[in-house]
């Protein structure tokens, strides 16, 4: 989010399922981004302003989207390792891991400072299912701030306690964060949501009713056809989107039909935005 020197103007454009129609506005041929400044700059406006964008054509060998990704700038590394493997595999430690279905999410919650970006680099996508799916967490943050302000009042004021226990590496990580995460010009800057990370509630027992109705509703539009884009990645692309903006899941696939393999990648959003500013001669 960016301040100009006379009045502040949000930089988002919040949108609904009804973008599906607009989809190809935010697709991108890799080698645009690759061939000059103009086409970095562009890319980088859309995951901006938009929160996602689909970069299509990019090779299709493993570790490739590294070149793509250091033209902005370094990759922010997590326990997962990068790039880090979006596969079925046989011991999990990970929901991600499996062929099941992941429910509309933010990744890592439970970090204190969440990876601001995520790029997710289509390998192969020939299984049965496994479509994707995007939610504009600050389109439904602003329905509600809209429309339920009591229960908008509970999102951001509450914190929640978000856990992750990790077998194979012996810690237990743990963050309070409210839902909601507004900046000092009440603008959004943080959505933090994720079903299989949030643990018991830390919450007073006189505000316990409350919160769980707010975040039962939340949960509720998140998954919630009005918010929802669906489509499905082909070998070659790279959907990369603000993971502290906009949530991510996948139906079920049939991992005997077919394979699916992803890499994935983590930027922080401070070198999404400054790579941005540097390039576009910005004056903050």
């Amino acid at each position: 989010t960016l301040k100009n020197k006379k009045q502040y103007k949000s930089p988002y454009a919040l949108w609904k399922s009804s973008f599906i129609k607009k989809l190809s506005t935010i697709k991108i041929e890799h080698d645009e981004i690759m061939k000059n400044e103009d086409g970095l700059i562009k890319w980088l406006d859309l995951l901006n302003q938009y929160g996602f964008s689909i970069v299509k054509n990019s090779p299709i060998e493993k570790n490739s989207a590294f070149k793509i990704l250091n033209s902005i700038s370094h990759v922010r590394e997590t326990f997962f390792k990068t790039p880090f493997e979006v596969i079925n595999t046989p011991k999990p430690n990970n929901a991600a891991y499996t062929s099941a279905r992941l429910f509309n999410h933010t990744d890592l919650p439970f970090f204190e400072y969440t990876p601001g970006y995520q790029f997710l680099h289509c390998l192969i996508n020939d299984a049965i299912g496994g479509d994707s799916s995007l939610v504009d967490g600050f389109a439904v943050a602003e329905y509600i701030k809209k429309n339920e302000p009591d229960t908008f009042n509970q999102l951001i004021d509450s914190p929640v306690k978000f856990k992750d226990n990790d077998y194979t590496q012996n810690k237990i990580r743990v963050n309070y964060s409210p839902i909601i995460t507004l900046n000092k010009n009440m603008d959004y800057s943080d959505i933090r949501f994720n079903i299989a990370t949030i643990a018991a509630l830390d919450i007073h027992p006189d505000k316990m009713q409350k919160f769980y109705s707010a975040y039962r509703k939340f949960a509720s539009l998140v998954h919630d056809k009005k918010f929802t884009v669906h489509f499905r990645l082909q070998a070659g692309d790279i959907l990369s989107f603000n993971n502290r903006r906009i949530l991510h899941g996948r139906t079920e696939f049939d991992p005997n039909s077919g394979k699916r393999h992803l890499q994935g990648y983590y930027l922080d959003r401070d070198e999404i935005l400054s790579r941005m500013n540097f390039l576009k001669k910005i004056e903050i």
